[in-house]
């Protein structure tokens, strides 16, 4: 009997459903389950996959204080026995992006999981991390 593959999905603050440029200082947070934009993953990634878990942060917040988020959602990632992050998609939001990328980035370093980023191929994000991440 095969697992499924654990699934914790990064999002900013306008993807969680938390709010807009106004709700970008809210701090690093994790919730169980699919939320926002993960629904649609959920759904995209099938049977063999559960999102297990969201984790977000503010887009301001993530820039500020980039080590202390990383280091907060990345404990929380590994709390959810992640098999894989996804983050995004951050399309062509740089500041979202350069966030997916570097969360992506530092699972993949260190927590040793897979990660994979959704981003424009034009993306600041992508053009930082195209040679570490997916």
């Amino acid at each position: 009997m095969n697992q499924k593959i654990r699934v914790v999905h990064y999002l900013n603050q306008f993807f969680a459903q938390v709010g807009g440029e106004d709700k970008g200082d809210v701090g690093p947070t994790a919730k169980a389950g699919a939320i926002g934009a993960g629904r649609a993953l959920q759904q995209a990634l099938g049977e063999d996959a559960e999102v297990i878990a969201t984790i977000y942060c503010g887009d301001n917040f993530f820039a500020e204080h980039q080590d202390q988020v990383i280091a907060e959602l990345l404990q929380r990632t590994a709390e959810f026995k992640a098999d894989l992050l996804v983050a995004g998609p951050a399309f062509e939001s740089g500041r979202y992006g350069v966030a997916c990328g570097a969360i992506c980035n530092a699972a993949q370093e260190q927590l040793h999981i897979a990660a994979v980023a959704g981003m424009d191929e034009d993306n600041v994000g992508a053009g930082l991390y195209r040679k570490n991440i997916y």
